[in-house]
């Protein structure tokens, strides 16, 4: 009979530590819970509602420290620091545009300045000595007239090929280069590897860089000695200028050059990130300058 009762109370002992353990269990599972709720839900819910704003345009601060664990707080960070530089794009893209804009209407007046200041006054000083020649030694001023239309018409086409390079499409990349190269004696031009035609809109673009990286070396850089080369490899073409100038520092976005009222790096890195190609810009101040362009060849 004792033994039963033993065995009775170790039974009841045991049920009643059963019974506090489950408790106690219950008991961290709602403080878990309650902290999960707290600490990691609730702070990825607010993030979320944030986020959303992205969705519809909207880009939120996130500067508020979020009361969640150190992880959600970096999904924070990490978010304030991409809506920021979304911002610093899209301002970057807007001061782009609104330099393009301003570039093409400098352009526009400079073309026009100098239709009115030669051109037009040009034609003129010719007609002036057309009727000069009623008045008298008709050959003399015929003449005079002749070589003054003469020279009209060559300012007219340089002003055309300035606007257009015919020699593009007359003669192909490397020989408009080549032309390019031959009016300043103090560049060294080289070809490597046999050249083959590219489509239209590459030839243009490595052309549009050609000349904007000959003109900034010859004018800008100071330099004793400019090289350029042009590189025809399988499927790529490269073209480059390196100079001995005084170099500058390189901005860490290029879209600096634009705010400054530069925009021939800029519109050299925009034609090549729309055919695909890139541009890659090394300059040390005193040390020169090293710019090349590279553009797949869709033949």
């Amino acid at each position: 009979m004792s033994e039963t009762m033993n065995h009775l109370t170790h039974i009841v002992q045991f049920d009643g530590l059963l019974h506090w353990c489950v408790w106690l269990a219950l008991f961290g599972f709602l403080v878990s819970l309650t902290w999960m709720v707290w600490r990691v839900l609730l702070p990825l819910r607010r993030l979320a509602k944030q986020a959303n704003g992205i969705i519809e345009g909207n880009l939120p601060v996130f500067d508020l420290p979020s009361s969640g664990i150190k992880e959600v707080e970096q999904l924070r960070r990490s978010l304030q620091f991409m809506v920021g530089q979304i911002r610093v794009a899209q301002e970057r893209e807007v001061a782009f545009r609104n330099a393009l804009t301003e570039s093409q209407e400098h352009e526009r007046m400079r073309i026009a300045r100098e239709i009115h200041d030669d051109t037009i006054q040009s034609l003129v000083f010719v007609a002036h000595t057309l009727e000069r020649a009623k008045q008298g030694e008709v050959t003399v001023h015929l003449e005079t007239a002749r070589t003054q239309l003469i020279e009209i018409v060559d300012n007219l086409r340089q002003m055309i090929a300035d606007l257009r390079p015919t020699v593009l499409d007359e003669l192909g990349l490397a020989a408009a280069i080549e032309g390019l190269c031959e009016v300043h004696p103090e560049i060294e031009f080289t070809i490597v590897g046999a050249a083959y035609e590219l489509g239209h809109d590459q030839e243009l673009a490595v052309f549009r860089a050609a000349q904007e990286a000959l003109y900034n070396a010859e004018r800008h850089a100071h330099a004793q000695r400019i090289v350029a080369t042009l590189t025809y490899a399988d499927g790529l073409v490269t073209f480059e200028v390196r100079d001995d100038g005084r170099g500058f520092r390189i901005p860490q976005q290029l879209q600096e050059f634009a705010a400054r009222g530069h925009y021939g790096l800029v519109g050299i890195r925009e034609r090549m990130l729309h055919l695909g190609g890139q541009l890659n810009l090394i300059s040390e101040l005193a040390e020169g300058t090293r710019l090349s362009v590279t553009i797949p060849a869709h033949q």
